[in-house]
């Protein structure tokens, strides 16, 4: 600790809060990619693939208004990255595998509306 000693307390709290967050925005597809198990909905029909997308697709959008609500306090980068980052990235995941495993089974999957298709 000697290196730190002529810091000023207030510098070290900022940059020990700082890099979490700032690493914590770093989220890329390798990171949604890794988040969640290839074939995790293999077994599913494609009725509990509709329904599970469903459920996901509803979380998906919890999240998105949490971590909304959450940018508008202070610190929110840090309450997102602890609070809801990690879940997001895994239901984002999810939803690609029933995706994936829909178009395996050729599936129809109506879980999403025409435009959030058209976007993914």
């Amino acid at each position: 600790m000697t290196v730190f000693r002529n810091l000023p307390i207030q510098l070290i709290v900022f940059a020990t809060l700082a890099v979490p967050a700032v690493l914590g925005g770093c989220t890329s597809h390798d990171v949604v990619t890794t988040a969640t198990r290839p074939g995790k909905f293999k077994f599913y029909s494609c009725d509990q693939l509709n329904r599970r997308g469903t459920d996901l697709l509803k979380r998906e959008h919890e999240l998105q208004t949490l971590m909304q609500r959450a940018k508008e306090g202070a610190g929110g980068d840090l309450v997102i990255a602890v609070a809801y980052r990690n879940e997001y990235n895994i239901t984002q995941g999810d939803l690609r595998e029933i995706e994936i495993s829909g178009a395996e089974k050729r599936c129809s999957l109506t879980f999403r509306s025409v435009s959030e298709r058209a976007v993914r």
